[in-house]
């Protein structure tokens, strides 16, 4: 068995085995969703080959790529465009973030069957992005009144797409009650008793902090979604609202502790728990959270839960297959995201201000050519990686 096969299995040893299986099957599908599920991997290589300097302190998602930006309704109903999975987000230098998306840049590439000029062409085009942005000092604000392109007409789409509907597709009327869709894929069923513990806990948070709309709990299934979370705890709870009449999905979601923790240098805060860490970042980096989005405690395991919305939508990049320009565009607003995230969060507790990031920026010349030149080099040794787990996989090793 490969020594990287090794180290996967190793990462994922306590997670739930039945649904880490899926997850191994996910990740040999092909080379992005292997680098999607593998953030381990990548972190464990950059802490000991960085071969540039930073001395930022920045609050990062720590699983920065392509696919982990979308669209949500915040809790003020706007449809956003941001960064969407904060599960490893912690105090770490803003280059770390960076090459992880450039990285994933060159690998998205591959899939889509672009050459390798144009994905060093597009990573220098996400990368000046991101620096200009920086060098203002000022956050910018992506939502649909203010998209244009591809980005414009998806935000659109999203947007006219009915919470109502939305639910009709996911919910069946079995029993005499309304309960989640099962449908073996996304949706699995889930042990009366867990159900009860989920339902409970959900319940009580609910009617103590929103007691004037009378929500309640009706079914709790198991969630699958993602690749890196999959063989986690994770539950799709359908929630009643008397008050409208109406129905609401909440996703929750198991807080693991973040796998760069052991490769960052830098001192972290105390949280109480993994989920307070991923929900205080969450909203601190983003302009606007999304709905419902809070912790929860489940028999001394802390969780996070946020609504799910028909406008909770990554962003799919077989939208841009053989489409340079809408690739391209996407990537500057992608950027001018990642910059405005490590902005608007700067200052607190010890994280770089602006006047840092801004000298950062000045000072490229010194970390970008080694930066780009490391996201490249990465990318060439997960498609290996990832052919050798891919053969472990098939000859039947992975279990």
């Amino acid at each position: 068995m490969n020594i990287v096969t090794k180290k996967i299995i190793a990462f994922n040893s306590s997670r739930d085995p039945e649904l880490v299986k899926i997850k191994y099957g996910l990740i040999s599908t092909d080379v992005f969703r292997f680098y999607r599920g593998t953030c381990h991997l990548f972190y464990e290589a950059l802490a000991k080959n960085t071969g540039w300097r930073d001395d930022t302190k920045c609050w990062i998602t720590g699983d920065l790529h392509l696919e982990n930006f979308g669209t949500y309704k915040g809790d003020n109903r706007v449809v956003y465009f941001d960064m969407n999975d904060f599960d490893e987000a912690l105090l770490a230098p803003a280059s770390w973030e960076v090459c992880r998306l450039l990285t994933s840049i060159h690998l998205a590439a591959h899939v889509l069957g672009f050459n390798q000029q144009l994905a060093e062409s597009l990573c220098h085009i996400y990368i000046d992005a991101y620096i200009n942005v920086l060098l203002t000092g000022k956050p910018v604000v992506i939502e649909k009144e203010t998209a244009t392109g591809l980005l414009e007409t998806f935000l659109k789409q999203v947007q006219q797409r009915q919470q109502k509907q939305f639910i009709q597709s996911k919910i069946v009327y079995t029993g005499g009650q309304w309960k989640i869709l099962a449908d073996k894929k996304k949706m699995l069923p889930c042990p009366a008793e867990q159900q009860q513990q989920v339902a409970t806990a959900l319940n009580n948070w609910l009617h103590t902090h929103l007691p004037q709309q009378q929500l309640t709990v009706k079914h709790v299934c198991y969630r699958i979604a993602g690749t890196g979370s999959v063989g986690i705890q994770r539950y799709a709870a359908l929630v009643e609202d008397k008050t409208l009449g109406r129905f609401h999905l909440i996703d929750v979601k198991e807080a693991t502790p973040s796998s760069l923790m052991r490769y960052t240098v830098y001192k972290q805060p105390k949280w109480n728990n993994e989920a307070e860490r991923i929900v205080t970042l969450q909203k601190r980096v983003q302009h606007v959270s999304p709905a419902f989005l809070h912790t929860l405690i489940i028999n001394k395991t802390s969780f996070v839960v946020k609504e799910l919305q028909p406008s909770q939508d990554r962003m799919d990049l077989a939208l841009c297959k053989g489409k340079k320009n809408r690739l391209a565009g996407i990537l500057i607003t992608m950027a001018q995201v990642t910059a405005s995230g490590q902005l608007r969060s700067g200052g607190r507790q010890k994280s770089s201000i602006a006047d840092d990031m801004i000298a950062f920026a000045n000072n490229s010349l010194q970390w970008k050519k080694p930066l780009l030149d490391y996201a490249k080099k990465y990318a060439g040794q997960t498609m290996k990686d990832h052919t050798n787990y891919t053969a472990d996989y098939k000859a039947g090793k992975v279990t």
